[in-house]
């Protein structure tokens, strides 16, 4: 893999693993609305910088049709996450709702019929792994969870359909034209969804707000920005592999902000989860 995507996806991995410190400090604000702000302040931010700087439009009805389709996926991903989490253990809802290189895994050599390196395969396997053995001892798969835990593998499906169409639309649209409107509609789906459940969107503090600009700049423009403009360089898979690294990153970052101590398991599973990324990223034809 070229050395600058690779250089570009652990950048991005870094930048994703901010948001679990950040809903530390957003724990009064429901989950719909920082969904909700994440994706309307990103979409906000990438519009108003294409009015100083021309980014051009989207180039097909086509396209458009599909960001839509692409957003409206990743809106819906995000409410089925938050909602997993009410209703199964975080740790299942954790792992389950990053099952998205499986299922890009299995739509790539189904339905494109193409052919992955035997050493991107290990590595994805690798990160599974590790991502377990990180959160093993938080596991409940007891039947009271079957349906928090069959949300989280739906919302991993969302994810994985959406980074499908983005691979395609990528090819002939720009990072940012692609994305800004992606974010929008994604918000837009959620201001709907909120709306539904009777979820109110505003009156956080200022705090608050501080904590979801951020979550818009960092892990969103930055993180997944990086995600977007790599899909088109590097397959669906390997991209969605990345964000398995998440809990590794969070948990060094907390041992830093919070003070959380670092078990065996996370020493462990950090290890062998970034192993696996090592491997995918240096073995990819």
């Amino acid at each position: 893999m070229n050395i600058r995507i690779s250089i570009l996806l652990f950048i991005a991995l870094f930048s994703v693993s901010t948001s679990p410190i950040i809903a530390e400090f957003l724990k009064d604000v429901p989950a719909i609305s920082i969904s909700f702000w994440r994706m309307f302040i990103a979409a906000l931010i990438l519009w108003t910088y294409s009015l100083f700087f021309k980014q051009g439009k989207v180039k097909s009805s086509s396209n458009l049709k599909s960001i839509f389709i692409a957003g409206i996926l990743l809106g819906i991903h995000f409410a089925l996450f938050f909602q997993s989490i009410k209703m199964t253990k975080i740790a299942n809802a954790t792992f389950l709702g990053t099952l998205a290189p499986l299922f890009t895994l299995l739509l790539e050599s189904f339905l494109f019929k193409r052919k992955f390196n035997k050493f991107v395969i290990m590595g994805l396997l690798l990160s599974f792994c590790g991502a377990i053995i990180i959160l093993s001892h938080n596991f409940d798969m007891s039947q009271k969870y079957t349906l928090g835990n069959f949300l989280a593998v739906l919302c991993s499906v969302c994810l994985a359909i959406s980074f499908i169409i983005a691979e395609k639309v990528r090819q002939t649209e720009n990072t940012i034209v692609y994305t800004r409107t992606l974010y929008l509609t994604a918000a837009i789906t959620l201001s709907i969804i909120a709306v539904m459940i009777g979820s109110n969107l505003f009156n956080h503090t200022l705090s608050d707000y501080i904590g979801l600009l951020f979550l818009g700049l960092v892990p969103t423009i930055i993180g997944h920005n990086i995600i977007y403009y790599s899909v088109k360089f590097v397959s669906p898979t390997i991209v969605s592999s990345f964000p398995l690294g998440e809990p590794v990153i969070a948990t060094i970052l907390a041992f830093f902000i919070f003070g959380q101590i670092i078990g065996i398991n996370i020493i462990l599973g950090g290890l062998i989860t970034l192993f696996g990324l090592l491997l995918i990223i240096n073995k990819k034809k």
